[in-house]
């Protein structure tokens, strides 16, 4: 093929594309900037102490543990040094990585025109491809669902590597410089190292560059491809032996959430189930997406909709080799293998989810722009059709985009077409919670118990509802069920351990509350609970302790300063009580309790005139307090009367 062919234009004709690719994005997902955090987004992101911290990342987390997801919490921390919890940064963010994506997806269909003989009439599929993309409704969920920026940036950097990887093995006259050699392989080893930081789909990658050697060399010349292939594999084998060594397994095992432990075996049939009659529909016909699909696990071979899959791919199998085209044949294999990872024997949680789509639904876009270009012989035909699809795609992505504008919104979407599914039942609870509708929420709860009686969390969140509204024994009662169920989440033990004080029985609280604190450690205000309840029962060196492991974790919390006075003013330690008090004041100025403490400590010492500014502070800021007047009243009285 020719040079003037393969660069598919000038300098000014890439720019002109890559301008039309930028504006579609920014156009398709206006939407979504604005969109708050949701549900993951929480531990995530806002809660999660390991970014909090752009300074403290390398010591919490390191670049160099990139099987836990590092770069990807790199940008997260990123983005918050930068703008803290304004959504805006984490969304634009996710929005330039989309286009980005799309624009080095443009370039790589650029180098991929090489495997086609017939590459002048498909001069426009670049553009097409990328197009298809970008306006992509499955990739809504990636985009605008912060905690799904995995699957877009592991994916920039896997496009990357692969682009660099094909401009490495591209057929030249003379070959290329040991030092260009090393050059371009160091590129992609730094992308791919950058993808496994992000999430771990780069273990397709050598079989998709196999391939691609394959597809690309002339067939009188495969055979001299074995050291190649031999060196392209070995990578993943260090991969698998490293998994193995560092983890006992090269893939963990997982429980589904409604039906527990997952067959791998039965994972594998549904996901034959998925890939067809779920992703490959959806990226066609792209309507009723869902956040959470409900799909089931088949019991066996004898299952209509199976049957029906594995015919469809039989199907396939059969007719596109007969196309004699190269670039399907790459297109088809790239969407399968970028999928095996999730959707083959290893069981994941969600059995499927629309986020896994987004590295394997370029190859989609590479075979539907081939099909635009290749089945309709006349150009206005394969013109129109391609522009009414893309118009169709666009209105989809904003409509689709709008889903998220709130958790009430998007889980009331899911609950639509998900009526079966206890957990989103229970998510739109949770939402209903976040928005104070209350009733809505216990009514949502009802139907997730109705489903699934054995559902904790469901039980979890009614223990909230009636802590909320001051129902301490129903949320108790609550509370308990969800343990009794196997719940583990620290709040959990927390909030009981908070309504047994609300109760005084503190030393009921206590086992709850230290429950609560060694799950999760860095919470202040778990600590300082649990130093009220050491307080309460008298256990006052314990109570120290937490106050003051609340002040290491939170060193401006007023009432753990206070209450460290009090502490001391209950071991008769006045002088030390006074001093823990004015440091609580030096915290925080408008707090009733330090000035009522340090006026009742300066009249306990017949310092009436150093009482007084502090009782009118008290009586400013609560107007009702009698305990107050009465002091006041009290000091006045005395500095009426003089020295005695």
């Amino acid at each position: 093929m020719n040079s003037k062919t393969t660069d598919i234009g000038s300098f000014g004709y890439q720019l002109k594309s890559v301008t039309i690719l930028t504006c579609m994005g920014l156009l398709a997902f206006w939407a979504t900037f604005h969109s708050p955090f949701l549900y993951d987004d929480a531990h995530a992101i806002v809660e999660n102490p390991y970014i909090q911290h752009l300074s403290d990342f390398q010591k919490n987390v390191g670049i160099g543990n990139i099987f836990n997801r590092s770069v990807l919490l790199l940008t997260f921390a990123v983005n918050r040094e930068i703008g803290g919890l304004d959504v805006f940064g984490y969304h634009l963010t996710n929005v330039l990585i989309h286009i980005l994506t799309g624009v080095v997806w443009y370039f790589l269909v650029s180098e991929l025109l090489r495997l086609e003989p017939a590459a002048n009439q498909l001069k426009r599929l670049p553009l097409i491809c990328a197009s298809i993309h970008l306006l992509n409704p499955l990739t809504v969920e990636t985009v605008t669902y912060i905690s799904s920026r995995s699957s877009g940036l592991a994916t920039f950097f896997y496009l990357l590597a692969f682009y660099i990887f094909c401009r490495l093995v591209r057929p030249r006259k003379e070959n290329l410089a040991w030092a260009g050699k090393l050059l371009f392989i160091a590129g992609i080893s730094g992308f791919l190292f950058l993808a496994a930081g992000t999430k771990e789909i780069v273990v397709t990658f050598p079989l998709m560059a196999i391939i691609y050697i394959w597809l690309i060399t002339p067939p009188d010349e495969r055979k001299s491809l074995r050291t190649k292939i031999g060196a392209i594999l070995l990578p993943l084998l260090f991969y698998l032996c490293y998994r193995y060594i560092e983890q006992g397994n090269i893939f963990s095992l997982n429980a589904d959430p409604v039906s527990g432990e997952t067959s791998r075996f039965l994972y594998f049939l549904s996901q034959i189930k998925v890939v067809v009659h779920y992703y490959l529909l959806k990226l066609f016909l792209p309507f009723n997406l869902n956040f959470e699909p409900d799909i089931r696990l088949p019991s066996g071979f004898i299952d209509g909709q199976l049957i029906c899959a594995i015919g469809i791919l039989a199907v396939g199998a059969i007719i596109v080799p007969r196309q004699k085209s190269p670039i399907l044949i790459f297109a088809v294999l790239w969407f399968f293998i970028t999928l095996f990872p999730s959707s083959s024997f290893i069981p994941l949680k969600q059995i499927a989810t629309e986020h896994r789509t987004y590295l394997p639904g370029l190859g989609f876009s590479l075979a539907l722009g081939w099909m635009f270009l290749s089945a309709c012989r006349a150009q206005a035909l394969a013109t129109g059709l391609l522009l009414a699809f893309l118009s169709l795609t666009f209105l989809l992505t904003v409509n689709r985009s709008l889903d998220y504008r709130s958790e009430v919104t998007l889980w009331k979407d899911t609950a639509e077409k998900s009526p079966n599914k206890s957990l989103v039942h229970n998510n739109l609870a949770t939402a209903y919670m976040d928005t104070k509708m209350l009733e809505e929420a216990k009514a949502e709860l009802a139907i997730t118990l109705q489903l699934n009686p054995a559902q904790s969390d469901a039980y979890a969140n009614l223990g909230h509802i009636h802590f909320r509204q001051k129902h301490w024994e129903q949320a108790i009662e609550e509370f308990g069920h969800a343990i009794a169920l196997g719940s583990n989440k620290p709040d959990t033990y927390y909030f009981t351990g908070l309504a047994q004080s609300k109760q005084k029985a503190y030393g009921e609280a206590i086992p709850f509350l230290q429950k609560a604190v060694s799950m999760r450690s860095h919470k202040a205000d778990y600590h300082f609970d649990l130093g009220n309840a050491f307080r309460q029962v008298g256990s006052f060196d314990e109570a120290l302790q937490e106050y003051r492991q609340t002040l290491a974790i939170k060193p401006r919390h007023p009432q753990a300063q206070n209450n460290i006075g009090v502490i001391f003013w209950n071991l008769k330690a006045y002088e030390r009580a006074e001093v823990e008090f004015n440091k609580a004041l030096d915290i925080q100025q408008n707090l009733p309790e330090i000035h009522q403490n340090l006026a009742t400590l300066h009249l306990k010492n017949n310092r009436y005139a150093n009482a007084i500014p502090h009782l009118d502070q008290v009586l400013k800021l609560q107007p009702g307090n009698t305990t107050a007047q009465k002091l006041l009243d009290h000091a006045l009285g005395q500095m009426k009367k003089g020295p005695s």
